[in-house]
């Protein structure tokens, strides 16, 4: 069984693919849903403190601090991400991934040829519209559906994940 999956990367979605891959990293899960935690506790301190207290800007800065980390953090660094990825050297170009029982090989303009075999595949982050497959500790492949030639391609690839007994772990509101 091979499947065999074209498309050109756009800026947009490998900026939020690499997104989801550095939040979903297991060490820094924790560690940004730990400060996610503390920041949630201060915000809602301080935010009664607003309401109630008497204020002054030095009570607001505080608020202002555990909002942005809270609301603002992802899009910021999702925007950073997107302003590099606009600069990258494989979009608008071709991308061919290959995937078998074997492993991952992928080619494109721009684009070092590489290949993953299954054992060094230990998790896939799946988005609504796509699979992560982190590679090394700082790179992934982005293989999106729509690069798939029929539903029967994604299917056998889903199979294919069970069969390997490799972690898929499905972020269902995450697009990228």
């Amino acid at each position: 069984m091979n499947i065999k999956i074209e498309y050109e990367p756009t800026a947009h979605e490998l900026a939020k693919a690499s997104s989801l891959f550095a939040e979903k990293k297991p060490l820094l899960l924790y560690t940004v849903g730990l400060v996610n935690i503390f920041m949630a506790v201060l915000f809602v301190i301080f935010f009664l403190k607003v309401l109630f207290l008497p204020t002054t800007l030095q009570d607001l800065l505080p608020l202002g601090l555990c909002a942005i980390w809270l609301f603002g953090r992802r899009p910021f660094n999702e925007w950073l991400l997107y302003r590099r990825m606009k600069k990258s050297l494989v979009i608008g170009k071709p991308m061919i991934i290959e995937i078998s029982r074997n492993g991952i090989v992928w080619s494109g303009k721009g684009l070092r040829q590489g290949q993953m075999t299954w054992d060094q595949i230990k998790y896939i982050l799946e988005a609504q519209n796509g699979f992560v497959f982190p590679n090394t500790f700082t790179r992934f492949l982005w293989v999106p559906f729509r690069g798939f030639n029929t539903p029967d391609d994604l299917q056998n690839l889903r199979d294919l994940i069970v069969e390997k007994q490799v972690v898929l772990r499905v972020y269902r509101r995450w697009r990228c």
